[in-house]
């Protein structure tokens, strides 16, 4: 494909136990999927059986195709999306993102120009607050623990940008080369151990594949209330310093300096004491804490 064709796309939103977020999500897909002949996959990654009746009401519904898969797992899920469609280009959505209404033909655009050297462009993301949460003020980092983000423009990741899951477009030959998702990351219930699409950019650049952000394709994502509290923003970063050096662990490499045991303890002293007067070093103590528990045992199991 020489970057001026117009590319195979398929769309793959998996879920566990949400289907009132698949619904809404579908709401603003489907019509839209039709009118640029995009197929949509609901993954049902191991939803109790009343969710998953209305799961796969949801998906006939809105002429979508429904998959289920027993064991829970988002990375699981991604990854049996992928063997199952046929288009160029996989795109993941979260079952909480909610397209805007020329996502579609932005994306078929946005991906019709790439070049056979990038593997992965993921999309704006933009947090849509419950309301009477207008004036919460999420920082970046918070926004990132959220998977939310929303920079403008276009460019190379991660020298100028990040990208999240929620929003992502992946090229099927080089996922299934590099053996799709790792399924020791990504959220399996409660546990919020993340970093797959983390993971996965290290994997294609070692193909010496490229990944790009592009804010032309952008979709909300709904944040619950109680996502907005420093509570629950703690508990993610805690979780997110564990998957860092999850991630290193699985790739095989050396834990970086910055994640070394010593740096970790010296700085968690300052950081407490900084996270008395802002929320950012708050996020990043309990970065730290985790990465610290993760390297000094194997929590992730």
């Amino acid at each position: 494909m020489n970057g001026l064709e117009t590319p195979s796309i398929s769309v793959a939103i998996c879920t566990h136990n949400r289907w009132r977020d698949v619904e809404r999500c579908l709401e603003a897909l489907a019509p839209q999927a039709r009118e640029e002949d995009l197929p949509v996959f609901v993954v049902d990654s191991g939803s109790d059986a009343a969710d998953a009746e209305h799961l796969r009401r949801t998906a006939l519904a809105f002429g979508t195709r429904y998959l289920r898969v027993n064991a829970k797992g988002v990375s699981r899920a991604r990854n049996v999306a992928a063997g199952v469609a046929e288009g160029d280009w996989i795109v993941y959505l979260d079952d909480d993102a909610v397209p805007d209404p020329t996502w579609a033909a932005n994306l078929k655009a946005v991906l019709s120009a790439q070049p056979p050297s990038v593997a992965i462009v993921g999309g704006k993301i933009r947090p849509r607050l419950p309301p009477g949460a207008g004036g919460v003020r999420l920082t970046a980092r918070w926004k990132l623990l959220l998977s939310c983000t929303d920079a403008e423009g276009q460019g190379e990741v991660p020298k100028a940008f990040n990208i999240c899951g929620a929003n992502l477009a992946v090229r099927r030959s080089d996922l299934l080369a590099v053996g799709g998702f790792p399924e020791h990351l990504g959220r399996v219930g409660g546990r919020l151990i993340s970093g797959e699409e983390s993971y996965l950019i290290e994997r294609v650049q070692e193909e010496r594949k490229q990944t790009r952000y592009d804010s032309r394709f952008a979709v909300d994502h709904v944040i619950p209330e109680e996502r907005l509290t420093v509570a629950w923003v703690a508990r993610r970063a805690f979780w997110e310093g564990i998957s860092r050096v999850r991630i290193y662990a699985e790739l095989g490499r050396t834990t970086p300096p910055d994640l070394g045991r010593a740096k970790l303890t010296i700085s968690l002293p300052i950081l407490s004491l900084c996270s008395l007067f802002s929320v950012d070093y708050k996020i990043r103590r309990y970065l730290a804490a985790g990465a610290l528990l993760a390297r000094c045992a194997s929590v992730w199991t």
